[in-house]
């Protein structure tokens, strides 16, 4: 017999310690495969891992595969094969992967398996991202106006297709236009409110006859405003009527003043030029004026005016406003001038007249009535005419050359006629028939006495003698005086 082998005796506590850890160790490490097998892994391949576990008589409960970017995936299944396919949407999705499988001890509890051998996925990243330009000088505009953008990549030899988004949405109503491999166009011919928001582009390569997308660009704002509405024209006078060679103003206020504004005015539809007929224009903020400090006769019709907005260097037109008719009146007509005595001679302290006419029917009038010049009288009637009277006429006031005119209220404005013709009014003194009548009479009767004071005389001294008479061919001379007493005659 050979040598007896000494083997130590265990203890049963030591066999139960012994078998539990026995029955605690991990299971052995699965196998894992991944197919199919390439250096390099494309965005959009579809990759298959297969996880095996080695035979055991343990119930198997599952698989569990992972990534070392941190994605876990676990199924459930009793067989010892299980494939896990997923497709490659980016970088994050190469690297590491493992997988383990779990199975039911004998005393019923899952025990993980040792981790598989490491397969590692490259993947190819996206093709870098290209940029986004709006074709204008600002970001905002108004219905109705194209919008232009344009997507650069960077330079390579691969062939291109490009896209253009707003949101997450493809745009869809506009036309893309490339220019070889290296950008391409996206023009709206006619924006509206729903253009409004982030814009991108990215474009995709063709690798492997696949179209592989790159990264978007960095998104450009975009905001569509509504239309400008039309403007809102002012004239003053807010009649419309206006008297010829009187200031008229054209006022111009836009709906808005998010652009810069330029304004333009209209008569029968023709724009006027500054300068025209005198015009001066003058603009602030969403306001101008267009400004005839004396309007000619032949300006009237009808006006508007329309404004223009900077929309990214494009002047875009409001609607044009509501047309507003002007007048411009003629002055009144020459007013006649009427004098009482017509012949315009008066006799000092008589009253003289003077009568303003106007042509046309009564009416608000203010009359004014000048001597040499100056004006003398002022009132205001509503009527044809108006006599002015100077109750004692004196040379001093009546004596001179004398017109009239009046003006009538147009708007609210006075416009005064021309002057009348000029009437000359002359004075004269009163004559002084009376005076010398009553001069005379008193001169004869004062001879008359004195003649019968010279007889009274005469007959004292002749002794009483008195006249008897006379007759016909008598000649008294011839007579001798007789003397009086005093007595009637």
């Amino acid at each position: 017999m050979g040598p007896l082998r000494l083997v130590p005796m265990l203890t049963s506590l030591q066999m139960l310690l012994l078998r539990a850890a026995v029955t605690d160790l991990p299971p052995p490490p699965p196998a894992i495969t991944v197919t199919p097998r390439k250096s390099e892994y494309l965005i959009g391949d579809t990759v298959s891992m297969q996880c095996v576990a080695p035979g055991s008589k343990e119930k198997l409960q599952g698989f569990q595969f992972a990534g070392t970017s941190g994605w876990a995936v676990n199924i459930r299944t009793p067989r010892r094969v299980c494939v896990y396919s997923f497709n490659i949407t980016g970088p994050k999705d190469g690297g590491a992967h493992l997988c383990t499988y779990t199975l039911v001890n004998k005393a019923r509890r899952p025990v993980r398996s040792q981790e598989s051998e490491a397969v590692v996925i490259n993947v190819r990243d996206h093709p870098p991202q290209p940029t986004l330009a709006l074709k204008s000088s600002t970001a905002v505009t108004v219905e109705g106006q194209p919008l232009l953008f344009l997507c650069a990549a960077p330079a390579g030899d691969s062939e291109r297709r490009f896209n253009f988004y707003n949101g997450k949405a493809k745009v869809a109503d506009g036309t893309v236009v490339a220019s070889g491999a290296a950008e391409a166009q996206l023009r709206v011919p006619g924006s509206h409110r729903h253009h409004t928001g982030n814009f991108t582009c990215g474009y995709e390569e063709k690798t492997e006859g696949r179209w592989i997308p790159s990264y978007r660009s960095r998104a450009v704002r975009v905001l569509v405003r509504e239309a400008a509405l039309a403007p809102r024209l002012g004239v003053d006078p807010p009649t419309g009527v206006v008297g010829e060679d009187y200031p008229l103003h054209l006022t111009c206020e836009a709906s808005r003043d998010d652009f810069t504004l330029r304004f333009r005015f209209y008569r029968n539809g023709l724009e006027i030029s500054p300068g025209q007929a005198g015009s001066k224009v003058r603009r602030i903020g969403n306001f101008s004026e267009f400004f005839f400090p004396r309007i000619p006769k032949s300006f009237g019709g009808n006006f508007s005016c329309a404004a223009e907005e900077d929309v990214g260097g494009t002047w875009v037109p409001t609607p044009r406003s509501e047309a507003v008719g002007v007048t411009v009146k003629a002055p009144p007509s020459q007013p006649a001038l009427l004098l009482d005595p017509p012949s315009g001679d008066v006799i000092d302290g008589d009253p003289l007249g003077l009568t303003c006419a106007a042509a046309g029917p009564a009416a608000p009038r203010k009359f004014a009535f000048y001597k040499d010049g100056v004006q003398q009288f002022a009132a205001t009637a509503a009527a044809e005419r108006f006599r002015f009277t100077i109750p004692a006429a004196e040379a001093r006031r009546a004596g001179g050359r004398f017109t009239c005119r009046y003006e009538e209220k147009v708007s609210d404005w006075w416009i005064p006629s021309p002057l009348s013709e000029a009437m000359t009014v002359t004075t004269q003194a009163r004559p002084q028939f009376i005076p010398l009548v009553a001069g005379c009479a008193a001169g004869a009767a004062m001879l008359v006495l004195g003649l019968l004071l010279a007889v009274c005389l005469y007959r004292r001294r002749r002794g009483g003698v008195h006249w008897k008479g006379l007759h016909d061919k008598d000649d008294p001379s011839t007579y001798p005086m007789a003397s009086f007493a005093g007595g009637n005659m």
